[in-house]
């Protein structure tokens, strides 16, 4: 063998060597994606959890990124939750909102140190209990939500279960109800509507969520904020018109409190608060996005109706009943 040869051997060799570890390489990064969750950096620090699903809503405040999926900023994190949002809300587990919230903002508990994800007795309670509901919507429990592959609680190094409640098959409708939520207090409407569209019915529960709007509420961005967010949560129960009754001892006629129960704003009323507020809620939280439970398409315009009926002998209303609400005037 010549020279020429022999250094084109060698050539070749080595190249074949190099692409045997980039293909070794391949494979094994391949190999854990298959395996649910990727291996990260341990170093960074603490950052306060910003995302609406879960700030204030969890028993931790901090995370850090990048989380296993590779999502290294909270904006990431906002859109991999959307679409399991309805399904905590719908309260199919009382674990799952830990589980979710855990997995893609674990909770940081020291800097430089790995952050602790859910044990995987929370992901287990999480799909046993959620997975049927999942499954009724066509959704599927994810593949990268391997539970086997998380830390068990023993290890005192995960976000450990919650006792699950029992489960509520249908939630039962209360038309008018006090409001109580501590920051709907001092708004025009005293009664309001459970559950809401998001079908939470706890007043305890969406106090909680509420919370992580007082900030913007600070900032006094829109004077309708209040209550938009309060008809988003709680929908008004409202007063209509009187209607008659014949039910005294002298068969006179009486007044009766008629009340219309479930009214939302109005979409130019989100349409207002959004203009006014969205890029102070932008700037408060570190660049996410406007709540998707806020978006505008979900309300009714001012022109659109919900009950439409001719004039009815027994309660005297005639003409249609709108499903949404503006501001009063001062």
């Amino acid at each position: 063998m010549d020279v020429s040869q022999s250094a084109n051997h060698k050539y070749k060799h080595d190249h074949l060597s190099i692409y045997c570890v980039i293909i070794a390489c391949f494979l094994f990064s391949q190999y854990r994606a298959s395996n649910g969750l990727l291996e990260t950096s341990y170093d960074g620090t603490c950052e306060p959890i910003q995302v609406a699903m879960c700030n204030g809503l969890v028993n931790y405040n901090t995370t850090k990124l990048p989380n296993k999926f590779g999502h290294a900023t909270q904006d990431q994190v906002y859109w991999a939750l959307q679409p399991w949002w309805p399904f905590i809300d719908a309260g199919c587990s009382d674990n799952l909102r830990n589980f979710l919230c855990g997995l893609f903002l674990p909770k940081c508990v020291g800097n430089n140190v790995e952050p602790h994800y859910p044990c995987a007795e929370t992901c287990k309670k999480a799909k046993v209990r959620c997975k049927k509901q999942m499954r009724m919507q066509s959704f599927k429990w994810s593949k990268d939500f391997r539970c086997g592959k998380l830390l068990p609680k023993d290890s005192h190094r995960c976000i450990k279960p919650e006792r699950e409640g029992k489960k509520k098959q249908n939630k039962e409708y209360n038309l008018c109800q006090k409001n109580t939520l501590p920051m709907c207090q001092g708004i025009p409407f005293t009664f309001g509507s459970l559950p809401n569209a998001y079908l939470q019915g706890d007043q305890s529960e969406i106090a909680k969520e509420m919370r992580q709007y007082q900030a913007l509420l600070s900032t006094r961005c829109s004077e309708n904020l209040k209550l938009f967010l309060c008809g988003v949560y709680m929908p008004y129960c409202i007063e209509g018109p009187k209607a008659h009754s014949a039910n005294n001892a002298n068969n006179e006629l009486q007044d009766v409190d008629n009340k219309i129960p479930f009214v939302v704003p109005c979409r130019e009323m989100c349409q207002e608060v959004y203009d006014q507020c969205s890029k102070e809620y932008h700037k408060l939280t570190g660049g996410l996005p406007w709540p998707a439970k806020l978006h505008c398409h979900r309300f009714p315009t001012s022109l659109e109706y919900h009950y439409k009926h001719r004039t009815n002998a027994s309660t005297g209303v005639n003409g249609d009943r709108m499903t949404c609400t503006m501001p009063l005037p001062n």
